[in-house]
């Protein structure tokens, strides 16, 4: 099935190329598929001045220039969750989940004072290094 023609997609497709730009973030988002993604005209499809695929994703989406460290800072608190319950966190389902809750109307993701964005700056430094031990 063609995954524009999937509900969840068909009438918002930027949702799909948001979800991909997550598990990019994360570093989640196999290289063949960062590759199918540069290789689309999405500055065609989109009609933005930017062309670069994530680049298209921000502008389309007016994402802030603190949208990864929300990611990061998600991803980090659900990967502590899941360690706590003995669980695996699903990359694929993390993104779909972010995007939902990004767009909720009731949204707190990516909203900071200065001190929450340093605590989140904080926070995604000790887990990246906890990562690499």
């Amino acid at each position: 099935m063609d995954l524009l023609q999937d509900p969840r997609y068909k009438d918002t497709p930027v949702y799909l190329f948001f979800e991909k730009y997550i598990m990019d973030v994360i570093g989640e988002l196999p290289d063949d598929k960062i590759e199918i993604l540069k290789n689309i005209n999405l500055q065609h499809v989109f009609g933005t001045k930017s062309s670069a695929w994530k680049d298209v994703v921000t502008e389309v989406l007016h994402l802030s220039s603190t949208i990864n460290i929300a990611v990061l800072e998600q991803w980090y608190k659900q990967k502590e969750a899941a360690i706590l319950h003995n669980t695996q966190i699903d990359p694929t389902q993390f993104s779909r989940d972010f995007v939902d809750q990004y767009f909720d109307e009731n949204n707190s993701l990516d909203q900071w004072t200065e001190e929450t964005l340093a605590d989140a700056k904080r926070f995604i430094y000790e887990n990246r290094n906890l990562e690499k031990v």
